[in-house]
């Protein structure tokens, strides 16, 4: 084959079908434009048209917030009110102040009555009341003490008291000690009450004079109780039993209850109440005795016919037995003095006081340690003291050597059951 190298190849082209393709395509595309020209929109923009507008999908802002309305309370139901009951205050009184009507205080106070001796109040006792909207009273609580305390109700028939029920419990204790300078300071080493001590002193003063008997060294003990309200101590209760032992002697007393013989009895049943009390004050000391003594005031020898007790001005001064007001006034030397007639014959006398209890006069009925006035230095006198003075049938007598009469002792199955009971707790003293 001419022009080429004997036995050299050729390379085969291949051929490429897309000029073929396209070309078929191509015609296709314009028997298309030339079938349906109407159908397609030109791509070209003319001078005048404006390029298309794009909104923005931005959402609607929310609303704002509700501003709620403001929640008005309602009224409470009632109003729990709590109070004092005042010094001179009468508990319809305290309720006035309140706006209470008087009606509705009237039978508030008649069923509390039924209750609670409002006779009895002090100041310092604490009341609460609820009212209602009206001002009407839905309930009425009255404290006399932790352990005293009463609830009035609203019920369809009215007002209705009861007793409120506390936690009571009482604890049985034991104190015993010695005398050194006092009884009262005794009892206060041991840890013990003012309160016991003047217990402990009331149970014997028909027979021991602790103004004039008690010595250092003598000895006591006594059994009693101690309150529990809510699991607090409240205070001392009852003398169980007591014993006190010195140059004196040794006596017992112990407790009985009995509807119409309670009190203190001696170990074998007997009463430790007589006629007299020993002495008409608490514990104090006596400054010049029964007999002939050199008088301050008159500076000589005379009788002095009773006995002094010294005491702060305005100690109160107790009637030593049931008796009668013969006098009651200024009466010379004696000054303010009070004179009453018992009886067997007795009278007694108690001068310079420094004021005279109110109401008494002649024919007035005392009874045994009501006060009938109070410690002073009166008339002719030194200073603050109480002369007592005693008279029998109208013999001058000395007030501290008189053997009074007791009173009622126990009998039969019930004396004997008292001393067996007596045995246990003396046992224990």
């Amino acid at each position: 084959m001419a022009g080429t190298p004997r036995g050299r190849l050729r390379p085969h082209r291949k051929r490429s079908k897309a000029p073929l393709i396209l070309g078929t395509l191509a015609a296709a595309g314009l028997l298309s434009w030339a079938t349906w020209p109407d159908e397609t929109p030109s791509l070209a923009l003319s001078a005048n048209a404006s390029a298309p507008q794009i909104e923005a999908a931005f959402p609607e802002p929310p609303p704002a917030p509700e501003t709620p309305e403001p929640v008005v309370p309602e009224a409470p139901e009632f109003t729990r009110i709590e109070n004092v009951l005042e010094k001179n205050q009468t508990m319809g009184a305290a309720l006035a102040k309140l706006g209470i009507d008087a009606g509705e205080s009237h039978r508030l106070i008649e069923a509390a009555s039924a209750k609670i001796d409002f006779r009895k109040s002090r100041p310092g006792d604490i009341w609460t009341v609820e009212l209602d909207k009206d001002n009407s009273v839905r309930e009425f609580e009255y404290q006399a003490s932790p352990e005293n305390r009463w609830i009035v109700r609203r019920t369809e028939d009215g007002f209705v008291a009861e007793d409120v029920q506390v936690d009571r419990e009482i604890k049985i204790e034991t104190v015993r000690g010695k005398i050194d300078s006092s009884l009262w300071l005794a009892f206060d080493t041991q840890g013990a009450s003012g309160a016991l001590a003047q217990r402990f002193t009331e149970l014997f003063q028909y027979t021991i004079d602790f103004n004039s008997e008690t010595q250092p060294g003598d000895e006591f003990s006594v059994i009693y109780e101690k309150v529990f309200v809510d699991g607090e101590y409240l205070r001392d209760g009852k003398v169980l039993g007591a014993k006190y032992s010195g140059q004196v002697g040794t006596y017992y007393g112990f407790f009985h209850y009995d509807p119409e013989n309670s009190g203190y009895f001696d170990e074998n049943g007997d009463n430790l109440k007589r006629q007299f009390l020993k002495s008409p004050l608490a514990t104090v000391r006596i400054t010049s005795n029964f007999g002939r003594r050199f008088h301050p005031v008159l500076k000589k020898m005379k009788l002095h016919a009773g006995v002094d007790y010294g005491a702060p001005t305005g100690t109160p001064v107790h009637a030593v037995a049931d008796g009668t007001v013969i006098y009651a006034g200024w009466k010379g030397a004696n000054g303010k003095l009070v004179s009453l007639r018992h009886a067997n014959g007795f009278v007694t006398h108690y001068a310079h006081l420094s004021q005279i209890t109110k109401k008494l006069r002649p024919g007035v009925r005392v009874k045994q340690k009501d006060q009938i006035g109070r410690v002073g230095t009166t008339g002719r006198s030194t200073g603050p003291h109480l002369h007592f003075g005693m008279t029998q049938h109208g013999k001058v007598i000395n007030p501290l050597t008189v053997d009074f009469a007791r009173a009622e002792p126990l009998k039969g199955a019930e004396r004997q059951a008292f001393k067996e009971k007596a045995e246990s707790l003396k046992a224990q003293l």
